[in-house]
């Protein structure tokens, strides 16, 4: 490439440093015209001639820095060629008089495009949320060509936050859920008439989510005479297949390779007899994750059964329905039976059973005497534990409005005032009892001291004494 633009300079340069022709007084100066660009297999012409000049001369043409392609003595001389790949270059003319040059026309010879297809990396187009994926047109043939890409038959848009373009290449650095899809490629040849186009078949990409951490559960079921755990390895999201191994105590003791989120294993238990601790493991090509460990234990239902009741309201403070839960003290698999007034609910009611027969909802409240029973569901023969039987009743369950609250609350008022008040005036009453009281004591042992003291001599001087008798006589 470099060797031909030195070509096109030194032609350049021969062209404005040569003495221009001249005949008769007249300075000639040949101009070459063409096309730019042709397909290959096609012929193109070249004109060559002097403007203004109408008497025939000889002209030559020449390709890069060669010898004479072709030549040919008129007014207007016309050179066609076909086209092939060794047809690019670039073309002028010459006068044989004097060796004058033309102007140069840079000629491309464009390959037709043919036998599109895409490539994928990674191949297959399968990866994983985060991954990137660089898909890329390719040709079998062709030159001067653009590209056009399609994702579930929409234009890619050179500016898209999702895709990146470059040359033949559609690059997803991090891909997403987003990405996936069907995607195709057309190559065009970049010409200004007649253009020609391949497309790629599609090729589909898949994005795989990412599993989220398993969750072990289990159920037991019998089989003839000996209970069985039916284990359970579940990963809520994320893109199958997965391998799931089940772990007992650290263990490996079975291996699944499924194209689901969820497999099952069997175990043998026994009820009552603790096996130890169970997890199962998920593996997909780019993650391993473990989930919670669950103590493989079944423990038979027993104790006592107990009921208990909450009350649903509506907007007005009214019983609207009755929850009532059925609890065992003890059972890892029970099931639960209802009844009304030791009967059984009938088969058609305002009543509803949830969790596996454990919560009976009364959505219309009748009285009655309700109670429930519990045992193993995995044993058919086993016995019954009953409850205490409970009463409802939808007037014991009404809630008290607000005006009754009002006035229960103003009656108690009432009796704390009047309660307070009597033993306010019964404390004053009894203060003023105890204080006089006490003071009629002080009076009297006032006046006593008073009468036991001695008068005392007022007066220095002595006080006569009247002296009388007094004669009693007595009848003999």
């Amino acid at each position: 490439m470099m060797a031909g633009s030195l070509r096109f300079l030194l032609l350049s340069l021969c062209v404005l440093l040569e003495p221009v022709t001249e005949i008769g007084g007249l300075l000639l100066k040949p101009v070459l015209s063409g096309p730019s660009e042709a397909y290959v297999r096609s012929e193109v012409q070249f004109d060559c001639a002097v403007p203004g000049w109408s008497s025939p001369l000889t002209y030559e043409l020449y390709k890069d820095a060669g010898g004479v392609i072709a030549a040919e003595n008129n007014v207007k001389a016309t050179f066609t060629l076909e086209v092939n790949e060794g047809s690019k270059g670039e073309y002028y003319c010459r006068l044989t008089a004097g060796g004058q040059t033309s102007n140069s026309i840079h000629f491309q010879a464009v390959i037709p495009v043919l036998g599109v297809r895409l490539s994928s990396d990674p191949d297959p187009a399968i990866l994983y949320e985060g991954q990137k994926l660089v898909l890329r047109c390719l040709v079998r043939k062709g030159t001067h060509l653009s590209f056009t890409w399609y994702h579930n038959k929409q234009e890619v848009n050179s500016s898209s936050e999702l895709h990146r373009l470059s040359g033949d290449s559609l690059t997803m650095d991090r891909a997403t859920e987003m990405h996936a899809g069907i995607y195709s490629c057309t190559a065009r040849n970049q010409m200004t008439v007649n253009p020609r186009f391949s497309s790629s078949q599609s090729l589909h990409v898949t994005v795989r989510k990412h599993i989220s951490v398993p969750s072990l559960s289990f159920t037991v079921f019998s089989n003839g005479s000996c209970p069985t755990a039916n284990i359970s390895c579940r990963s809520e999201r994320g893109s199958p297949p997965v391998t799931f191994r089940l772990m007992l105590d650290g263990l490996e003791l079975h291996v699944k390779r499924v194209d689901s989120l969820e497999a099952w294993f069997v175990l043998p238990i026994s009820v009552g007899l603790d096996l130890g601790v169970a997890q199962c493991e998920a593996q997909t090509e780019t993650q391993q994750l473990l989930s919670d460990p669950e103590r493989l234990l079944v423990v038979p239902v027993g104790g006592a059964v107990r009921v208990t009741v909450m009350y649903l309201h509506d907007a007005d403070g009214m019983v609207a329905a009755a929850r009532l839960s059925c609890v065992p003290d003890r059972g890892t698999f029970p099931t639960f039976s209802w009844h009304l007034n030791h009967s059984s609910l009938p088969a058609e009611g305002a009543y509803a059973v949830t969790h596996h027969g454990q919560i009976l909802i009364l959505t219309e409240v009748s009285a009655g005497f309700y109670g429930c029973r519990a045992r193993d569901s995995f044993n058919d023969s086993s016995l019954w534990v009953k409850s205490k039987d409970i009463f409802i009743q939808k007037t014991d369950l009404s809630a008290t409005p607000m005006e009754v609250i009002a006035l229960v609350f103003c009656g108690f008022l009432s009796i704390v005032i009047v309660f307070c008040s009597f033993f306010m005036f019964w404390s004053s009453k009894c203060r003023n009892n105890t204080c006089k009281h006490h003071s009629n004591q002080d009076v009297i042992q006032s006046e006593m001291i008073t009468m036991d003291a001695p008068v005392a001599d007022v007066s220095s001087e002595p006080q006569p004494v009247e002296m009388k008798m007094v004669i009693m006589e007595f009848d003999s």
